[in-house]
């Protein structure tokens, strides 16, 4: 069967690299290394939001380059904000609760034990990169998971779309 998951228009963007992955450019309010997007472009957390209900489908997922270990990473946190938000039944509720977990810095980076996608990304060379790569990570997860709120909660509360999508695991991966 042909893998038909969606890759990265930034693969070919040059960005600072990360444990082989790319620091993209993120259109963010939050504090981190991340460099600033424009406004009226789109981003990596875009793409991610976007591509997620076709890539989950997939137990398979090829890199084709920097920008693509982002967006598998990405992949998996939406998969998990949308979990997390089926215990909260407002967009209020939602937001405080995924402030909790996207805002961790208590998470595991590429080397570490149950890291969730060993073999796709390079350990750390030294301590500076591994703190790199959990500050920009960190700012990563808090923006997807602030724009999964906003995609999946509308006017009349939880948008049924994006739920039905919540059993299903991005490779069988469960958490970032």
């Amino acid at each position: 069967m042909p893998n038909n998951t969606y890759h990265s228009a930034f693969n070919k963007n040059a960005a600072t690299p990360i444990c082989s992955a790319a620091m993209l450019p993120l259109k963010t309010k939050s504090k981190g290394p991340a460099p600033a997007c424009p406004a009226k472009e789109d981003d990596i957390v875009d793409e991610i939001v976007r591509y997620w209900r076709v890539n989950v489908l997939f137990k398979n997922f090829e890199p084709e380059g920097p920008a693509d270990l982002v967006l598998a990473y990405g992949t998996v946190m939406v998969g998990e904000v949308i979990r997390e938000c089926i215990k909260y039944k407002t967009k209020q509720e939602a937001t405080k609760g995924i402030q909790t977990l996207s805002m961790s810095t208590n998470f595991k980076v590429p080397g570490e034990d149950n890291f969730p996608l060993p073999g796709f990304f390079k350990a750390p060379a030294n301590k500076q990169e591994a703190d790199n790569f959990r500050a920009y990570f960190r700012q990563l997860r808090e923006e997807i998971g602030a724009r999964v709120v906003e995609a999946i909660y509308d006017a009349n509360g939880k948008n049924k779309w994006w739920f039905q999508f919540s059993k299903r695991r991005f490779m069988n991966i469960e958490k970032t």
